[in-house]
């Protein structure tokens, strides 16, 4: 299965969460390739750090960039179980291309409407790449949202997702959380980190479920 995590715009948490779905997928025994297509290389950063300080499972990283990338995942889809692409925080040929090969892409949004705008080039993209990938499945998910149950602004991205016809929205939200920034410092999954946060780890053990079934 390849999985991509793309957003349009920077700063949405891709690295973070393409890590942590690296991670979990590896703890159950799969062959798990990472995929850093995007120029600022924060994926193969966190991947050596992980082979650094000799954590395991291991995970490999590999690097593709460009128009080509989607034929270059082909072919190492045999050698692997799981790929998960860190695409792009931008409209690229990169990201293009990662949506020809991918069968389920995650798109990051942070609670704010003015990333909510920024999902409308994401839904259109995915359109586009219907035409040659049938199979794509897009899905939507919350991140970085204020944990303070009194801020809403999570709930109005929702409402404006409702009406993109290519991106599911996810019940799975993840919080803005110190455990989440410290165990991609470390290259480390959250449930690996410590002092552990058993809320940081439910949700993304709850993400996890959900992309394994949407």
């Amino acid at each position: 299965m390849v999985i991509s995590v793309a957003s349009e715009k920077g700063g949405a948490g891709k690295t973070t969460i393409a890590f942590q779905l690296a991670v979990l997928f590896a703890q159950q025994g799969k062959e798990v390739l990472m995929v850093d297509a995007d120029p600022q290389g924060s994926a193969a950063e966190v991947a050596a750090v992980r082979a650094e300080e000799n954590h395991h499972p291991e995970i490999t990283c590999v690097a593709l960039t460009g128009k080509g990338l989607a034929n270059e995942v082909r072919k190492l889809i045999p050698k692997y179980e799981i790929i998960v692409i860190d695409a792009g925080g931008r409209d690229s040929a990169a990201l293009r291309s990662a949506l020809l090969v991918t069968e389920k892409v995650l798109v990051p949004v942070l609670p704010g409407q003015l990333d909510a705008w920024t999902l409308e080039t994401m839904d259109d993209l995915i359109d586009q790449a219907l035409g040659f990938n049938p199979q794509l499945k897009g899905c939507l998910v919350l991140n970085k949202v204020d944990t303070h149950p009194a801020v809403r602004m999570a709930d109005a991205v929702a409402e404006f997702a409702a009406d993109l016809p290519h991106l599911k929205l996810l019940r799975s939200r993840l919080g803005y959380r110190m455990a989440f920034r410290r165990s991609i410092a470390e290259g480390l999954a959250v449930n690996e980190g410590r002092p552990r946060d058993s809320k940081a780890i439910a949700e993304v053990e709850s993400l996890f479920s959900e992309v394994c079934n949407a």
